[in-house]
């Protein structure tokens, strides 16, 4: 008996770690283009000519910037193309 308490013991602090190790995982950044008038995903290969408007933006995975175009991480600068 005392060794199948050690056993399910075992398996519960196995199962809440990998719990807790998969709760922390980062979530993928996603980059959108700015095509003048909205945001699409990046899916291949693009350009920025040279210009001052936004023409990339990085944003956290799940963030639709055409919804919420506000806390990017990371800006490319020139018009988009893809």
């Amino acid at each position: 008996m005392k060794r199948i308490k050690l056993n399910f013991a075992a398996i519960a602090f196995l199962l809440g770690t990998g719990v807790a190790v998969a709760s922390t995982a980062q979530k993928a950044n996603v980059k959108w283009g700015f095509n003048g008038t909205s945001y699409e995903e990046v899916t291949g290969d693009y350009s920025c000519e040279s210009s001052i408007n936004t023409c990339t933006r990085t944003y956290p995975e799940g963030q639709n910037p055409n919804v919420n175009d506000s806390g990017y991480i990371l800006q490319e600068l020139g018009n988009f193309s893809q």
